[in-house]
C-alpha cells in the first residue's frame, strides 16, 4: 500500500506554462527545457501579424455616380440609400467615403425631386462635419448651393453636448470618425443630429453606436465584450510596433488571451551581455518579474515567486509522505492485531520455593 501511495503523490503531472520570447526563440526553447520542475514546460509560437483591414468599397460610388450622369435617379438611390454605408465607412474612420457617399445622395435625390429628402443628407453630412468631397465639382450647382447652405445652417445652431461613459476604465471615444477624441468619461459638443459613436479599448472588442443628439444633453453607456484571440493578437502587435515593452502590464494580457495560455511566461535577452529578462503572467495578470544570467535559474525564480509551485522539501516534510506512513502503519496494526488475537494460549506457572 506505502509504494502505491507515494507513487500516487509524486507521479502526477503538474501545471502547464506556454514559454516565449518575442526576439529569440532559441532562449524560449531552452527555457522549457528546465529539467527537474512539477510543472508542464510548452514553447509557443508568437501570434501572426494582423492582415491590413479591408477599406469600404468604392465601386458602389462609382456605379451610383454613373447612374447619376444617365439620369437613373432610381438606379442612383437604390444603391446608396441605406445608411449602413455611411455609418460603417465612419466606424473605420474613412471619412472621406462617408463624405462622398452622402453627397451622391443629395445629387441623386435632388434629381428625383426629392428635396426634403435632400436636404436631411446634407444637413447629416454637415452635422457630421465631414468635408465637401471632390465629386462635388462634377455635380449640378443646385447641389453645391444645397450643400453649402446646410453647412451654414448647422454651424449657427447651438452645440448640443454629449457624455459618453463605459465600465471599461479609459476606453478611447471615437466621434464621426476622427479617431481618439477622448477617454471615457467623455463630454463634448456635438451639432444636433445623428452621430456614430466609437469605443475601443484594448483588450476589448470595439463597438461602435449610432446616436441621435438632441437639447439638452445626451448621456450613453457603451460596454464592452472581452477581445477574442485573433483580436487579442492584432492589439499585441499594435503596442509592440509602438515599443512598449515585453513585459507590460497590458502586452502580457493581450499575449495570453492571444496564445490561449493561462500561464505565460516570456524570456528575452537583456541588455546585459548574456543576461536574461523575464517575466509571468497568471490569468493575464503580470505575478513576477526577474533578471538572470541563465534562463533555466530564471524560470524556476519566477515560477516559484508566481506562486506558481513552492520549491521543493525534503520528502519527509511533506504531508502526503506522513499520510501514506500513517495508512501503512494502520494497515501494519490491523495485521499484528489479527495476529496476535490468533495466536494460542500459553500458560505458565511458577512456583516460589
Amino acid at each position: 500500500m506505502l509504494p502505491a501511495l507515494l507513487l500516487f503523490v509524486l507521479g502526477a503531472d503538474g501545471p502547464a506554462v506556454v514559454v516565449v520570447s518575442a526576439t529569440a526563440p532559441a532562449l524560449a526553447t531552452r527555457a522549457a527545457q528546465t529539467p527537474e520542475l512539477p510543472v508542464v514546460l510548452v514553447t509557443g509560437a508568437l501570434p501572426d501579424a494582423p492582415q491590413p483591414a479591408a477599406t469600404p468599397s468604392t465601386e458602389v460610388l462609382v456605379e451610383a455616380r454613373r447612374a447619376w450622369v444617365g439620369a437613373d435617379f432610381a438606379r442612383c438611390l437604390s444603391l446608396l440609400e441605406d445608411d449602413g454605408r455611411v455609418t460603417r465607412a465612419l466606424e473605420q474612420e474613412q471619412r472621406h467615403t462617408a463624405a462622398r457617399a452622402l453627397a451622391w445622395r443629395v445629387a441623386c435625390k435632388l434629381g428625383a425631386r426629392q428635396g426634403d429628402g435632400a436636404r436631411r443628407d446634407a444637413e447629416w453630412l454637415a452635422a457630421l462635419q465631414l468635408p465637401l468631397p471632390e465629386d462635388v465639382g462634377v455635380m449640378t450647382p443646385e447641389v453645391e448651393a444645397l450643400l453649402t447652405s446646410a453647412r451654414r445652417a448647422v454651424d449657427a445652431q447651438p452645440r448640443t453636448g454629449l457624455v459618453v461613459t463605459s465600465p471599461v476604465t479609459n476606453a478611447v471615444v471615437a466621434i464621426d470618425g476622427r479617431p481618439g477624441a477622448c477617454t471615457v468619461p467623455c463630454r463634448m459638443a456635438l451639432a444636433p443630429g445623428t452621430h456614430v459613436v466609437h469605443l475601443s479599448a484594448d483588450g476589448y472588442s470595439p463597438r461602435a453606436q449610432t446616436v441621435t443628439v438632441a437639447a439638452p444633453e445626451l448621456s450613453v453607456e457603451l460596454p464592452l465584450s472581452p477581445a477574442d484571440p485573433s483580436l487579442a493578437a492584432a492589439q499585441w502587435h499594435r503596442r509592440r510596433a509602438a515599443g512598449e515593452a515585453f513585459d507590460a502590464g497590458r502586452a502580457m494580457q493581450l499575449l495570453s488571451v492571444s496564445l490561449r495560455a493561462a500561464r505565460l511566461l516570456v524570456v528575452e535577452p537583456s541588455d546585459d551581455a548574456g543576461g536574461v529578462r523575464g517575466a509571468l503572467a497568471v490569468d493575464g495578470v503580470v505575478q513576477a518579474r526577474g533578471e538572470r544570467d541563465d534562463v533555466q535559474a530564471l524560470v524556476r525564480d519566477l515560477l516559484v515567486r508566481g506562486k506558481v509551485f513552492e520549491p521543493t522539501v525534503p520528502l519527509w516534510k511533506r504531508w502526503p509522505f506522513w499520510v501514506a506512513i500513517g495508512a501503512a502503519a494502520v494497515a501494519s496494526g490491523v495485521t499484528a492485531a489479527v495476529l496476535i488475537a490468533n495466536r494460542p494460549v500459553v500458560t505458565r506457572v511458577e512456583l516460589n520455593p
